[in-house]
């Protein structure tokens, strides 16, 4: 059975081959080409930022020149989009996150195998690295989380499952969370900033696979799996978990403080999508309605009053052009933030890194 990485990001990829639109930035946003160094923190020792993927065609028309990563950052305090750097397009899922804090973007590459690897791209000197050498996809890059360590979900060379793995970046070792398990895979992977724990939805591949045949037997919608989000401890690796859902898929999720917030969906590949916040302590959940459509990358602010999304804005009589937008919990408005124009978003993050202060 296919999993995440060639089933829903794979065809992103696909999509971007046959689309002439994407991602850049709306008229009023200046595209700055400066160095996220000089960037300025939002208080006093935390800066946070978006680290957005665009997949555009290098000649602006078609692919006869190639395709392009191309790395975006948006500063959530003054508003600037920056351009950082044009990587290879050759990945089975384009996937790229820049982590100011070392002037360092990782991003998925083609390995010498058949599969995608983990590379890091230096800003400042421009040199490309590759770090792993046994996986064959990659859904997913956290970088900046506790003790110098990068949390992906991915999967290994002549594997199925797709597992949590802690790359320390100083050693250069890989550690997998249940590297024995070959039933539970990972669909998506969350970070707490304030609490410095990651958060993972698993469910189980032999019951995807039992539900799959099921539907195909019955030719209706398939029922997903049961999917459970997980906390994970970022010192002794130990989970607990925090909820599981009933034959019930959970898309995406965004960790922060003492809430989740997750999307979910009855059915496989299937609408309509429901949004809930899940408090981490108890589980206990709560469904909430937004005016948006966005399956994947859900990130909450850092004060929890709002999130920022990859989708569309349907209400009604506004611009529902697929792009990064922020919703506001209280007011209920929805900003744009980064609409889809020349190429195609693939992924973005929100991420906060701890500045130096002179």
């Amino acid at each position: 059975m296919k999993k995440k990485f060639s089933i829903i990001k794979f065809i992103s990829v696909i999509i971007t081959l046959l689309l002439f639109i994407g991602g850049c930035s709306s008229e009023k946003q200046a595209i700055e080409k400066v160095n996220p160094t000089d960037m300025q923190t939002i208080g006093p020792q935390t800066h946070e930022y978006l680290s957005i993927t665009n997949t555009e065609y290098v000649n602006g028309k078609d692919t006869n020149d190639g395709m392009v990563m191309r790395v975006y950052t948006y500063d959530i305090h003054t508003k600037n989009l920056t351009k950082l750097a044009d990587l290879p397009y050759n990945s089975q899922y384009p996937l790229t996150v820049a982590s100011l804090a070392e002037d360092t973007i990782y991003y998925s590459g083609s390995g010498k195998d058949k599969g995608d690897e983990l590379f890091s791209y230096d800003i400042k000197t421009q040199i490309t690295q590759q770090l792993s050498s046994d996986l064959f996809a990659i859904n997913s890059i956290i970088p900046d989380t506790v003790d110098h360590t990068l949390v992906m979900a991915a999967v290994k060379n002549g594997e199925r499952p797709v597992k949590v793995m802690f790359f320390d970046k100083e050693t250069q070792d890989m550690t997998i969370l249940n590297d024995n398990d070959s039933d539970t895979t990972t669909w998506d992977i969350s970070y707490d900033p304030e609490t410095r724990k990651s958060y993972a939805i698993q469910y189980s591949e032999e019951e995807q696979y039992n539900h799959m045949e099921e539907s195909n037997k019955t030719q209706t919608p398939m029922v997903p799996p049961n999917h459970t989000i997980i906390e994970i401890d970022p010192i002794s690796k130990q989970t607990r978990k925090v909820i599981e859902l009933e034959e019930e898929q959970i898309l995406t999720l965004s960790t922060r403080g003492d809430q989740i917030l997750i999307a979910t969906a009855k059915h496989i590949n299937k609408y309509p999508i429901k949004y809930s916040m899940v408090n981490i302590k108890t589980g206990e959940r709560n469904e909430i309605d937004l005016p948006i459509k966005a399956s994947s990358e859900l990130f909450l602010s850092k004060d929890g009053q709002g999130f920022y999304f990859l989708g569309e804005n349907t209400q009604a009589n506004e611009n529902q052009e697929r792009g990064i937008y922020f919703y506001d919990l209280k007011t209920q408005q929805v900003e744009a933030i980064f609409l889809q124009k020349e190429g195609f978003i693939n992924n973005f993050m929100l991420l906060t890194n701890p500045i130096k202060i002179n």
